[in-house]
């Protein structure tokens, strides 16, 4: 995927909630994104160009539906039509296909297809140095699948889909639908984003595994009903904390925090998901009720301890899943 750094404006996106420090880290309550991969924006070049206007409008034509496979196609003579330039926005929806791009002098231009014909179309889309993108990375072609698993998850209204700069330079590609009802979140292989429990074995060891991804250190790791899954990171800066949240059904996201941490860092890979799900097993009343499980070394001991607070009564688990609460006291 090629990264310009834009921005756009009038983008309704979902509300993730805001991500606390893990007790024991301190200083600034600031979040900051991720620095920044280059310097100043990457525009196409001066040779690069849309088909002139007076060549427009076009005629594509196709067969069957929009949304039966031939998005992908339209997208892609959309894309030829706007010249190659760098993509900030695609937009499909069961008639129509949009397509807007940044062309060197930093301006934006629209493309629409609709009735099998492409022409000029106006958009509020302006360019703020958000991340751009090649439509052929995504699966277009799937667009019929993926309105039928919006459809499933509760979409209503008329459909539309998404390729679009999320947040911070992170491309998602996602349907909701006009008016805004719900949101479904899509992989670039076209899989949905699923809603992650927090009480199973597979659930608690996926939530994990995207918030840990590789890192060999972590300060403190956690899951509940309103924050999701997280992890507070070492961040190659000094200074910083890196958060990794991995919230409902959103893709996983990262922000930094100015901190100085107090917390001992331990290896993450040492937490185990069945023995998480048997400590919280163990501390619940009930199947359903929700529980806060965090997992650092604030209590000094030689290893982690999770703690899992399950409205208001705090239990104790060593990593392997036996009670410490006695222990601990």
């Amino acid at each position: 995927m090629t990264k310009w750094r834009t921005g756009l404006v009038a983008l309704a996106v979902l509300a993730t909630g805001c991500t606390s420090p893990a007790p024991g880290v301190t200083g600034s309550s600031s979040v900051e994104p991720g620095p920044p991969t280059t310097s100043a924006p990457v525009l196409p070049s001066a040779t690069a160009s849309p088909v002139p206007d007076d060549e427009l409008p076009l005629d594509h034509p196709i067969t069957g539906r929009l949304v039966d496979g031939a998005a992908a196609d339209v997208v892609a003579e959309l894309h030829r039509v706007a010249g190659g330039l760098p993509v900030l926005k695609v937009d499909v929806t069961t008639e129509t296909a949009t397509l807007s791009a940044v062309r060197p002098d930093r301006s934006v231009v629209t493309y629409q297809w609709r009735d099998g014909v492409i022409d000029r179309a106006d958009s509020d889309v302006q360019y703020f140095e958000q991340a751009t993108f090649d439509p052929a990375d995504f699966p277009l072609d799937s667009v019929g699948r993926m309105f039928d698993v919006a459809d499933l998850r509760g979409v209503r209204g008329d459909l539309v889909l998404q390729v679009v700069d999320y947040r911070d330079g992170q491309v998602l590609m996602t349907v909701t639908s006009r008016p805004e009802s719900e949101t479904v979140f899509f992989r670039p292989d076209g899989t949905a984003v699923a809603v992650l429990g927090m009480t199973g074995v597979a659930d608690i060891a996926a939530g994990l595994s995207e918030v840990i991804g590789d890192a060999t250190e972590a300060y403190a790791v956690g899951f509940n009903a309103t924050r999701g899954y997280w992890a507070d990171l070492p961040d190659t800066d000094p200074g910083l904390v890196l958060n990794r949240a991995r919230v409902g059904a959103v893709p996983l996201f990262e922000t930094r925090r100015t901190e100085t941490p107090t917390l001992t860092p331990f290896d993450p890979s040492a937490i185990d998901a069945a023995a998480l799900a048997q400590a919280v097993a163990r501390a619940q009343r009930s199947p359903d009720e929700q529980c806060d499980v965090v997992v650092d070394m604030s209590l000094g001991r030689s290893a982690p301890v999770a703690r899992v607070d399950c409205q208001g009564r705090v239990t104790y688990s060593d990593l392997e899943g036996r009670d410490m609460t006695d222990l601990i006291g």
